[in-house]
């Protein structure tokens, strides 16, 4: 299990996206101080998720301290002017994203980053039948023709490709589309957008993405 140090001091962003993370399947030590992250910074992390505006320090401190390690290290500020960016990757991060971010994607650069630090560089795609989605893009094709999504539709369709064949619940389904901020689509919501979503890849009678009766949906392999 890759374990992610997750340095922030907004409380709400910081449980929000802990528990994006471990849903992913990663394990989450959380700081919200500088003198937090340089006492976890003991053990060794295969990535740190790193906040510049730190209550008693600069996250820029925390990247000079991985100078000299192989620890990836992906700032995550709400600081987007192109100074900061600059002396962010300067100082060894290997991506810089600024707040408010899209969850999915934000997940997507975490995956690739850990990806390349392993040395498996391959793109992560998905396939049922003839909807393709290429997940580091962030694009989805349908017979070979780009479709457009809401990020909201996207990480649905994503979330059935990824468990091809398993019935998600449709409690699964919102426990893992919760949203960043803490807000949550209810469940009258989410049958618009399996709609939608079966609308826009050409499957309006559910063939592709069937609906099981009284426990929720599954992507047919």
């Amino acid at each position: 299990m890759k374990r992610i140090l997750f340095v922030e001091d907004d409380p709400t962003i910081r449980m929000a996206l802990s528990y994006s993370l471990r849903q992913e399947g990663y394990e989450v030590i959380t700081a919200e101080t500088f003198r937090e992250a340089c006492a976890q910074l003991t053990q060794s992390f295969d990535l740190v998720l790193l906040d510049l505006s730190l209550p008693d320090g600069s996250g820029y401190d925390i990247c000079r301290k991985l100078q000299n390690t192989t620890t990836p290290i992906l700032i995550l500020s709400a600081i987007d002017d192109e100074a900061n960016v600059v002396m962010g990757l300067e100082l060894g991060a290997v991506d810089y994203v600024t707040k408010p971010f899209r969850l999915r994607e934000l997940l997507t650069r975490i995956a690739g980053i850990l990806r390349r630090a392993g040395g498996k560089e391959d793109a992560v795609s998905y396939r049922l039948g003839n909807v393709y989605i290429d997940a580091l893009k962030m694009k989805v094709w349908v017979d070979e023709k780009e479709v457009s999504l809401t990020a909201l539709e996207y990480r649905l369709l994503l979330l059935f490709l990824q468990h091809p064949g398993q019935v998600l619940t449709r409690r699964m389904i919102l426990e893992r589309l919760w949203d960043v901020d803490g807000r949550f689509i209810n469940d009258n919501t989410l049958t618009v957008y399996i709609k939608r979503i079966r609308d826009k890849i050409g499957d309006p009678n559910g063939e592709r993405i069937r609906t099981v009766r009284g426990q929720g949906y599954a992507a047919e392999v």
